[in-house]
């Protein structure tokens, strides 16, 4: 990883949007204060449609790439060929330790690492 990473943008789909943005929020903070960053996650309000809320997603690169230094291992074992499915998969991983059952995936406007 050489080039600086941009802003991950995922897509954030749940049936109960409150309980899974807060243990969401939960996690990246407690993520984000290892890091020793301050705003470098946003989890959008929204949308509703058919008992779902969808939401986007967006971890900025300077996150990601603090994370992977300090999860490199755990990230690479995670199932996917690209680091970006591996990245998503492991955060969606972590989520669901804690509770979320929240699906987790890449947002088609983000482009690929």
């Amino acid at each position: 990883m050489n080039d600086p990473i941009g802003t991950f943008i995922l897509d954030f789909q749940s049936t109960d949007f409150e309980k899974d943005a807060q243990i969401a929020n939960a996690v990246l903070s407690d993520l984000q204060k290892a890091c020793e960053l301050v705003n470098q996650y946003a989890l959008d309000p929204p949308g509703e449609s058919a008992g779902w809320s969808f939401a986007k997603m967006f971890i900025s690169g300077q996150f990601v790439e603090r994370l992977y230094a300090g999860h490199g291992y755990e990230i690479g074992r995670t199932r996917g060929r690209k680091f970006n499915d591996k990245f998503i998969n492991w955060l969606a991983s972590e989520l669901k330790k804690k509770g979320c059952e929240a699906q987790v995936k890449g947002a088609s406007e983000m482009k690929d690492f």
